[in-house]
């Protein structure tokens, strides 16, 4: 693939049930056009669910040289992101919102109508007259499903009912008690702006003793999966993530063609699903009435209206499917009333490719009805023909019921996988030292193809660590890169088809460590913010952190902590390696033992501030006197400890004993004065025979020994002030 031959796509998090199906839908676009995918996450690793109007501080231009265009998802990024995206000539379609300023094509499920009929619903079917609202007003869809509502009261001569604000678009926004909706009286709706605010709502209600639907009706919108499984069941508006999705990415396409497409809103149907939430609690029982005559074009146009919302090629398709597969049903039926079963597999198999497309209850319950409904209306000669049609009926229910089951089977088993690998994961990160996090190779525990990781350095620089990929095929280098440049090519190289290249920041909290960008399939059965790469990113970040911190405490555990230099302990262990070294090799070791004259009366008179700052002068001093094979320590008060590595006694030893002391005796300027000290130093050789305490204490007695001969000369001095 050549630079920015990508389709790029900025979302809050690119996996779960909302951004994941809108993300999956762009993938399948994209790669309809022979483009490849990389999905952004604009929120960091283990961010918080509740977004709103994108993150400020996302800024960073994440594979600009990969990508030609991008498809932008609400709350993704701020407006002046946008901006910077349109300087660079990189087209954008919005999806699910617009943006005051910034016109661009935008891709929006048509939430007034779904409101619309929403509230439309509540006045005349079930007399509502003081019809309340809460959401998120800062979201603009959730802005145009409100003005929706006051609309419709208006076209109605009604007042609006109160408005309680939510703070985001999920559960959490919902914060007003119970109280502030009953102020002026129960109303007879609640209207929300979103499912997860609806459920909340109906959390509030509960608990404030009102039943739901028998006090108050309530309605949301999004059509999440739960809204079908509730208690009761929650009246919503379905959209059409899918097809606006594909819609985007042909209106970036056809920017990218050269074509001037009109900077407008694109407008997707939506769909109002009555349940017992609003009311209708016979909405299981029976379907919406039709007045046709002919019960094949019947079966056929409740089949059909089971259909997402998708492109007009896509939608022809898709009729015809709905269709076949009412006629199919139909003359597997006929052939049951008449002895025939032999077609009840085949109409089965048809409906079963149909629940598939839209998976979930409300679709199993419409397909069920209007077979029934189409049964009913068959010409029944005699009880026996009404039974064989009967059983031909629960034949074709009961496999729509395997299927179904199956298809729960598949998704406990998916997620019971995931927790699975989760868990495999936390361990190798978290708790397992033999993983580096730094190596993407822990990413063959999870489902992930191919990764990189890009570390961040003290200045802010990026450096890719080498690459892993699952297959054989060209290496993922490792280097410097810029975020522009990041991932690498030899990762989109490694993405198949129907494969999507994911980018994370690798930042929780206030520890921001890079970025994380691996190749997988989208996951849209989780919750938003839970998918796989979202996890991957928060735990490479803690895994990192815990890592740091580990070196911190044994660095300082093995450490002076005033100095910096290698506490006793951890002297020690480098005399008892070269002492065995001694025994093995013959390698030759002196100890010096160093305790400095005259740091008592500077300690005293200039008091234990400076003292420490001369302290850790002369540790500075020591370093830069010592060979790369030598070590020193400090052994407490001011006394030092110094291992010369393969030296012996003789002049080279003189050298370096002359070039200690000579740096040591040199003067200080600490802050306004100037102070001088001196050292003894005592030396002990490393014999064959020799123990750690028998050196320490030859060399202690030889640096006494050398502190008696000298005593009485002046060997300290103090200056005061400093020129």
């Amino acid at each position: 693939m050549g630079d920015a031959g990508a389709l790029g796509v900025l979302a809050p998090f690119v996996g779960g049930t909302y951004y994941g199906t809108l993300v999956a839908g762009v993938a399948a676009a994209a790669e309809s056009h022979g483009r490849r995918l990389i999905a952004i996450q604009t929120l960091d690793a283990a961010a918080d669910l509740a977004v709103t109007g994108g993150d400020p501080a996302f800024d960073a231009p994440v594979s600009w040289d990969h990508i030609s265009g991008f498809v932008a998802m609400a709350d993704a990024v701020r407006p002046e992101y946008l901006a910077r995206l349109a300087l660079a000539g990189k087209p954008v379609v919005l999806v699910g919102h617009t943006v005051a300023g910034f016109d661009r094509p935008a891709v929006l499920s048509d939430n007034g109508a779904g409101i619309r009929a929403v509230v439309t619903h509540l006045i005349r079917e079930h007399g509502c007259r003081r019809i309340a609202f809460t959401g998120h007003l800062a979201a603009t869809d959730v802005r145009e499903r409100y003005d929706a509502y006051l609309e419709v009261l208006d076209a109605h001569g009604l007042e609006p009912g109160v408005f309680l604000p939510a703070w985001n678009n999920v559960e959490s926004g919902i914060t007003w008690p119970a109280g502030d909706l009953l102020r002026h009286g129960r109303p007879d709706a609640l209207v929300a702006g979103t499912d997860r605010n609806a459920i909340a709502a109906l959390q509030v209600l509960a608990a404030a003793g009102l039943n739901c639907p028998d006090d108050i009706l309530v309605s949301g919108f999004d059509d999440i999966d739960e809204a079908s499984l509730l208690h009761p069941e929650l009246a919503s508006v379905g959209q059409p993530l899918d097809a606006m999705s594909r819609r985007a990415v042909d209106l970036l396409m056809r920017q990218l063609d050269g074509e001037d497409v009109p900077p407008v809103p694109y407008l997707l149907p939506t769909g109002f699903v009555p349940r017992s939430s609003c009311g209708c609690t016979s909405f299981a029982e029976k379907l919406p009435a039709l007045v046709m005559t002919d019960g094949l074009r019947r079966l056929g146009t409740r089949l059909v209206g089971l259909l997402p919302a998708v492109e007009a090629a896509a939608a022809a398709k898709g009729v015809e499917a709905a269709e076949r597969a009412a006629a199919v049903t139909a003359d597997a039926l006929v052939a049951a009333a008449a002895g025939d079963t032999s077609r009840i597999e085949s109409a089965a198999g048809e409906l079963q490719e149909l629940l598939a497309g839209s998976p979930d209850p409300e679709t199993l319950r419409v397909i069920s009805r209007a077979v029934q409904e189409y049964a009913v209306g068959l010409p029944v000669a005699d009880a026996a023909v009404a039974t064989r049609v009967g059983c031909g009926v629960q034949a074709i229910m009961l496999s729509l019921g395997r299927s179904r089951s199956r298809a729960q089977l598949g998704d406990r088993l998916h997620l019971r996988s995931l927790i699975s690998i989760n868990y495999t994961l936390n361990r190798a990160l978290l708790h397992r030292r033999d993983i580096e996090p730094q190596d993407p190779s822990w990413l063959g525990l999870t489902p992930a193809m191919a990764g990189s990781i890009a570390l961040r350095g003290p200045y802010g620089e990026l450096v890719r660590t080498p690459g892993w990929r699952r297959h054989p095929g060209p290496a993922i280098p490792p280097g410097p890169t810029t975020i522009a440049a990041f991932p690498p090519v030899e990762l989109l190289d490694a993405a198949e088809p129907g494969q999507t290249v994911f980018v994370v920041k690798a930042k929780v909290g206030d520890s921001d460590r890079g970025w994380l960008a691996l190749v997988d399939t989208v996951e849209s059965r989780v919750e938003d913010g839970r998918e796989m790469v979202n996890q991957c990113a928060a735990l490479l970040t803690i895994a990192l952190d815990l890592r740091d911190q580990e070196q911190q405490l044994m660095r300082e555990a093995q450490s002076d902590r005033l100095t910096g230099l290698p506490n006793r302990s951890s002297f020690i262990a480098s005399l008892e390696a070269a002492i065995a070294r001694r025994r093995t090799d013959g390698r030759q070791a002196v100890v010096l033992f160093l305790d400095l004259d005259g740091f008592k009366r500077v300690n005293d008179s200039l008091g234990h501030h400076t003292g420490d700052r001369l302290l850790v002068s002369v540790a500075d001093r020591l370093r830069h006197c010592l060979r790369g094979e030598d070590a020193a320590g400090r052994f407490g008060g001011d006394e030092f400890l110094v291992l010369l590595d393969d030296v012996a006694a003789g002049p080279v030893l003189d050298q370096l004993v002359g070039r200690i002391s000579d740096a040591i005796c040199a003067p200080y300027r600490l802050g306004d004065r100037v102070v001088r000290v001196g050292v003894s130093i005592g030396t002990a050789e490393c014999g064959a025979g020799t123990t750690v305490e028998l050196l320490l204490q030859e060399a202690d007695s030889s640096m006494y020994r050398v502190k008696a001969a000298r005593r009485g000369a002046a060997v300290h001095s103090l200056t005061v002030p400093a020129a």
